[in-house]
């Protein structure tokens, strides 16, 4: 039987299960990226300064609290409604307003809003996107770790709160698996957020993630973000430092199925100027030796280019012909020399991690008492 024989033998038997050719499925390729407004972090992800997300794909960003998720979450959104996808929020912490979507770039007149902290409605509501077969969706869910069951409630109602056993867990995962077959069915693009908890060792990562292991199983994409404020006068101490201006986030990448993992970025957020395109991007054009740096000047060639990083990231950010020069030199090297930034100490802590096995829950039995008669 040929492979073409086969193929219509298995789908006409199989009434409703998408089978293909591998070569020939629309649900198992990626046809368009999302690029984020960050180059340093669409390396990362893709290993292109250009690319970005593929659609189809499902990312869990983990951080602690404050970290950058919602904000990084919301300009990915915005990125693809631009490019025709409409944005769907799952807010559990009723975070998201039109003021912070506006802020980064997201219009709130053309996406869809839920407000719900219960798991049980949730799945309602990714039940019904997934009845009405609707595609090129761009949903958000944020966070997990804002969700609770609505048996919760009615055991609060009724003064009898009793313990979980598990179950919201379990729905998360049912969520997480209706989220994923969402993005690859329905060629849309996921992003959810999720929290760490502490999990101290000698190694470079001292977190695990909470929500349970599927959250980290159901993912294309595992981002870890902690960031570092950056204030108006960074050198000075306590009030003198001043206003914080905006964040600057360190992102890995934990987990990635389209590019080696446990590359690192910069992404840098102003809260007035809104996020720095090329942050991160300069220290990688000084490493391969396209900007040369002496002291605290850089240069091009014989030609100097300013004084200090944050001069010479003002004057290409102002200059299309220096800026797109700088990228296609970065992007081209990266093809032909697979330059990466992989920070080791991240990825040895996160395979010991996966290797060291948890420790069996004590089972306390009863004393039995012996009557004597």
């Amino acid at each position: 039987m040929s492979i073409e024989d086969l193929r219509d033998k298995i789908a006409k038997a199989a009434k409703g299960v998408h089978v293909s050719i591998l070569s020939q499925s629309e649900i198992a390729s990626s046809k368009e990226f999302i690029p984020t407004p960050a180059y340093d972090l669409n390396r990362v992800i893709s290993g292109s300064l250009f690319r970005g997300f593929p659609n189809k794909t499902l990312t869990l960003l983990v951080g602690p609290e404050a970290s950058g998720k919602s904000s990084l979450m919301c300009l990915c959104l915005a990125e693809a409604q631009q490019k025709g996808y409409t944005p769907v929020v799952i807010d559990t912490e009723g975070a998201w307003d039109k003021k912070f979507v506006s802020r980064w770039g997201l219009d709130p007149d053309k996406m869809l809003y839920n407000y719900t902290p219960w798991i049980d409605q949730i799945l309602v509501v990714l039940g019904t996107i997934i009845d009405s077969a609707d595609k090129k969706l761009a949903l958000a869910v944020d966070s997990i770790g804002g969700m609770e069951a609505l048996k919760l409630l009615g055991d609060a109602v009724s003064g009898d709160v009793k313990a979980d056993q598990g179950q919201l867990q379990k729905n998360i995962k049912r969520m997480l698996k209706m989220l994923v077959n969402i993005c690859k069915a329905q060629e849309s693009i996921g992003f959810t957020a999720g929290h760490y908890y502490g999990s101290p060792s000698q190694y470079g990562s001292a977190e695990e993630i909470g929500g349970g292991k599927y959250m980290k199983l159901s993912a294309d994409f595992v981002i870890s973000m902690k960031q570092t404020k950056k204030f108006e006068n960074p050198n000075a101490t306590g009030a003198a430092k001043g206003k914080v201006l905006g964040n600057e986030i360190k992102a890995i990448t934990l987990k990635n199925r389209y590019y080696p993992p446990f590359n690192e970025c910069v992404i840098d957020i102003d809260f007035i100027k809104g996020i720095n395109s090329m942050a991160g991007i300069l220290n990688i054009a000084v490493d391969i030796g396209v900007i040369n740096k002496a002291g605290s000047w850089y240069s091009i060639g014989e030609e100097k280019i300013g004084q200090g990083i944050a001069n010479v990231t003002e004057l290409v950010n102002s200059n299309d012909e220096i800026k797109n020069m700088i990228l296609e030199k970065v992007e081209e090297h990266m093809k032909t020399t697979g330059y990466s930034t992989i920070n080791e100490n991240i990825a040895e802590a996160e395979i010991i991690l996966e290797e060291t096995p948890k420790e069996p829950e004590k089972k306390t039995t009863k004393k039995k008492t012996v009557k004597i008669k």
